[in-house]
């Protein structure tokens, strides 16, 4: 059976073979890179004991269950996810864990919460899944509580740095992966559309996946790999040696 790619696997994860992309999100969390990214995103919400967050996209429950451990039991942590596995998974791997949380399934543009119910709102390497990510914004904006933040952290695919010697080629598949994602320009685009969508205080913080870890290496050929197959179907490697050249990337 061949396996499902990262980018196609998460616009469809019920109908995708989820053991792989459940892997892929414990490897991921496990990286020291991806660990230190989580706990920046949770210091600019400032999350203090009796907050109530919502985790919008929150797939296994792996970082909602590090926002619970800081609100403590006064207050609560809720993931929704819009995959029935992601969430039933969740629930398994929290169960009994004595921390203030709760997991449902949930469209990021449609959360079944009252206005102003949340002291913080926290989504990750979501929105470039999304179309219309200005509905989902505004969701938020509906959600928060005066006064409250919102955490969004999400790549600019376009702006990568991967360090080859085939710079040609390397161009070719940043721009790939970029044009594979439903919405692969939310990186560039978010600063503007949550203006739109009325939040007044916007503030970026830049923030790089780096180094040289096994994760990061494997998500880097599995991207690759998706784009050699889409290149050989639409003929953008039109001969042996480019298609040689394409598996020789893969090595270096």
């Amino acid at each position: 059976m061949k396996k499902q790619s990262i980018t196609t696997g998460f616009q469809q994860v019920d109908n995708s073979q989820q053991d792989f992309l459940i892997q892929f999100l414990e490897d991921m969390a496990a990286t020291p890179v991806v660990k230190e990214s989580l706990e920046l995103q949770m210091n600019l919400l400032d999350i203090k004991p009796g907050d109530h967050l919502l985790d919008v996209g929150c797939g296994i429950g792996i970082q909602a269950k590090e926002m619970a451990k800081r609100v403590t039991s006064t207050g609560k942590v809720i993931g929704t996810d819009i995959s029935t596995t992601m969430i039933e998974v969740a629930k398994t791997k929290n169960y009994n864990t004595g921390l203030p949380l709760e997991f449902l399934n949930a469209e990021a543009s449609h959360q079944p919460f009252p206005d102003h119910s949340f002291n913080g709102i926290r989504t990750e390497r979501v929105l470039l899944y999304i179309p219309d990510s200005p509905k989902v914004l505004k969701e938020f904006k509906r959600l928060l509580k005066p006064g409250g933040k919102v955490v969004i952290f999400e790549f600019f695919w376009d702006g990568a740095l991967i360090p080859h010697p085939d710079k040609e080629l390397t161009r070719k598949i940043i721009h790939y992966v970029a044009d594979s994602f439903p919405n692969g320009d939310i990186g560039k685009n978010l600063y503007y559309q949550l203006r739109n969508s009325g939040f007044n205080k916007v503030e970026i913080e830049p923030y790089s996946y780096y180094g040289n870890s096994e994760a990061i290496l494997n998500i880097v050929k599995k991207l690759m790999k998706g784009y050699y197959n889409w290149a050989s179907q639409m003929k953008h490697l039109p001969n042996p040696k480019s298609i040689t050249g394409g598996k020789c990337w893969m090595k270096k």
